[in-house]
């Protein structure tokens, strides 16, 4: 029923109109006089406006938008100018326009109201409040144009599309987080803090293309020819960084500290992986540069908690049935969910488990025998908030 009186409304108000202005002119003609002439005649220029706006075509009205920026920070405001044109010469009086978000819940966006006039060119500059993660949609413009009394009203939707992801909150951390185990006789770091990819094992000649911090350069002061260091691959080792996707009232802060840390390991130049568990989980093996944390920022943007449980790796990926080592960022911790996550990830012994609460929150007994659990797995476990996140080894459970 609302579909169909959207789309009649403007007929009827033009019936309308008409209507007032046909009673009008039958009062004044059969009343006479001259206060009925005058009535008649100062109804007539809203009644006349009302009608050309009917037949006006809005949608002859083009609208092109310019985003500051695609990718915003979390917390940041989106800017944007819409600039609209016309071909065809009409004083547009009151004029709204609005942005029609994905969904209404999702992205609630200004609108404004002004008065056109006769310029064939408007523009519409407007800056939302601060947005929250995720990958909002601009799915068009919206132009109403009314009368003065709003005798008559149309409207027109431009589809315009365009999305525009909010990255997740990332926390300024003083040194990536690990953890070693005396009782095995080794480092158990979920990240290593490697300069290099690799350690040098000899000198080669020298091939066009060979970066720079590999030429030998001992060997090009003695023999005046250069070198490059034969290197060692270090990229064996099991560094991986695991996000759970089970739902949890502190899924946002388990984003946000995932990304805190993959941000951190690429600035003290980490090796590391990613790997993100659920339906919507992916796995990037390598993070360790500009556009490998990009691809994981935007797909921590974008990742949303798993109905089905967040223990699962994601399609045509068997990332943790042969990984010992890793970091793993989950909620609240329960039994159920550590005892699933061991079995999918059988040779696990090591690394660190961050379980993510809410402020002023505690594990409870049913968390604690959960930690215990994944510490007798060989897991470091510690209970964070996110005013941990700068400095989560303050958290822990023995």
């Amino acid at each position: 029923m609302k579909p169909f009186l959207r789309k009649a409304g403007p007929m009827l108000r033009l019936i309308g109109i008409l209507a007032v202005l046909v009673g009008v002119f039958a009062y004044a003609q059969f009343q006479g006089g001259v206060v009925s002439w005058t009535v008649f005649y100062m109804v007539l220029p809203f009644g006349l406006y009302g009608i050309f706006l009917y037949f006006y075509p809005l949608r002859a009205i083009t609208a092109e938008r310019e985003v500051g920026r695609r990718e915003i920070p979390y917390g940041s405001p989106l800017r944007s100018t819409v600039r609209f044109g016309r071909r065809f010469m009409f004083p547009l009086l009151y004029v709204t326009v609005k942005e029609i978000p994905g969904s209404a819940a999702q992205l609630p966006m200004p609108t404004t109201l002004f008065l056109w006039g006769f310029r064939r060119k408007k523009d519409w500059s407007y800056e939302t409040g601060p947005l929250m993660r995720g990958e909002h949609v601009l799915e068009g413009i919206e132009i109403e144009a009314s009368d003065f009394f709003g005798w008559m009203r149309k409207r027109h939707f431009i589809p315009l599309r365009q999305t525009v992801t909010v990255l997740p909150k990332v926390t300024d951390m003083r040194e990536v987080p690990s953890a070693a185990s005396e009782e095995r006789g080794s480092a158990a770091a979920s990240f290593a803090s490697v300069k290099e990819s690799s350690v040098a094992t000899g000198i080669r000649d020298y091939q066009p293309g060979d970066r720079l911090s590999r030429i030998h350069w001992p060997a090009f002061a003695r023999t005046g020819e250069l070198h490059s260091k034969e290197l060692e691959d270090r990229r064996a080792q099991d560094l991986l960084l695991v996000l759970d996707g089970s739902p949890s009232p502190q899924f946002e802060e388990q984003v946000g500290f995932a990304a805190s840390i993959l941000k951190k390991a690429v600035e003290s130049r980490s090796a590391s992986g990613f790997l993100s568990l659920g339906e919507a989980g992916a796995a990037i093996p390598r993070v360790e540069g500009p556009d490998s944390l990009r691809a994981a920022m935007l797909h921590l943007a974008r990742f949303r908690p798993s109905a089905s449980g967040g223990h699962l790796p994601p399609a045509d990926s068997r990332s943790l049935a042969t990984v010992r080592t890793m970091t793993v960022i989950t909620g609240p911790l329960t039994e159920e969910w550590v005892t699933a996550f061991l079995r999918e990830a059988p040779q696990a012994s090591g690394g660190i488990l961050f379980s993510v609460l809410g402020k002023g929150e505690h594990p409870g007994r049913m968390g604690m025998e959960a930690a215990r659990a994944a510490i007798a797995a060989g897991f470091d476990v510690r209970f964070v908030t996110e005013r941990d996140f700068a400095d989560p080894e303050r958290g822990g459970a023995r």
